[in-house]
């Protein structure tokens, strides 16, 4: 498997010269093995994957998974020029709407509206297919892709990769699940039992989440705020560098990256928090790196 990353900003892309090192556009991650193009998320970052598709000059028959709707992890698609090709073929999964009766498709259809964009999907040359995800597998070509619903305020998804004795699991945006009634300030008028049950239940979660990235090679993860960053946006959605570092501790991942970076956070800040981060896991003994544009890995 060759990893790649093409897109590491959360939230807005980030272009300028303070986000010049670590990279300014919004989710996406591809996966290579022999000839099949497996492509994680479709912010922004998108675009420069589609060119480098491009390059190698054949058809293209590819797989993209939306790990959740939020713009920043589609906005990409409109430009991403494989599409527009017809003889070029892409199955796309992703989840529907969790809140009204919506598929992914109609979801993907929605940005491409007429007052939004000049071209629709319908008009796309390339035979695309959309396929409402649910957590379970899916059978790919002689390998299997795994899913597994994380926490975040629309249903959100991380995907495990199992090819050739090795693991890779990208994960989409996810915060810990955690008792929210916890830090509610009629916590002590609350039933202690209840408060109890809650905190298992969300425990369990976790322990659900752990297992899932059991013994990973490499692992793509929200790492979006900083713990004291973090104290100030329980339930946006989010992970904390803290939270990750315990996650990967119990999990046994053997290589963490993390990504989605808080765009207000330079190439400067980033760098402090990575090589402080490296050292605790390192101490811990496993890998860990902040996510950046252009990185390839190989498993």
């Amino acid at each position: 498997m060759k990893i790649h990353y093409w897109g590491v900003r959360g939230s807005i892309a980030t272009p300028g010269k303070e986000t010049v090192k670590y990279g300014g556009n919004t989710a996406c991650v591809s996966v290579e093995i022999d000839d099949t193009i497996l492509i994680f998320d479709a912010g922004t970052g998108i675009r420069v994957c589609g060119n480098y598709l491009l390059s190698k000059k054949k058809k293209i028959t590819g797989f993209i998974f939306i790990s959740h709707t939020h713009w920043d992890h589609i906005q990409g698609f409109p430009f991403f020029v494989p599409a527009y090709i017809p003889g070029n073929t892409f199955t796309m999964y992703g989840p529907p709407s969790d809140i009204q009766d919506q598929s992914l498709r109609q979801i993907m259809e929605f940005q491409t509206k007429y007052e939004y964009f000049p071209i629709s999907l319908s008009q796309l040359g390339a035979d695309i297919q959309y396929i409402d995800c649910k957590e379970g597998t899916i059978d790919l070509n002689g390998f299997t892709i795994a899913t597994c619903r994380i926490n975040h305020p629309v249903t959100s998804f991380a995907y495990k990769v199992i090819h050739g004795g090795k693991i890779f699991v990208y994960g989409g945006d996810h915060e810990p699940y955690r008792n929210i009634y916890r830090d509610s300030a009629d916590v002590s008028d609350m039933d202690e039992d209840l408060l109890k049950e809650l905190d298992a239940n969300a425990e369990e979660q976790n322990r659900k989440i752990a297992a899932f990235l059991d013994n990973a090679d490499l692992v793509s993860w929200d790492g979006q705020y900083t713990d004291q960053e973090y104290q100030l946006k329980k339930g946006w959605g989010h992970s904390s560098h803290g939270a990750n570092i315990e996650l990967a501790e119990k999990a046994k991942i053997k290589h963490l990256i993390l990504t989605h970076h808080e765009p207000m956070n330079s190439d400067a800040k980033l760098a402090g928090i990575e090589s402080e981060l490296k050292k605790i896991a390192a101490q811990k003994g496993f890998i860990l790196n902040m996510a950046k544009e252009g990185m390839e890995i190989e498993l």
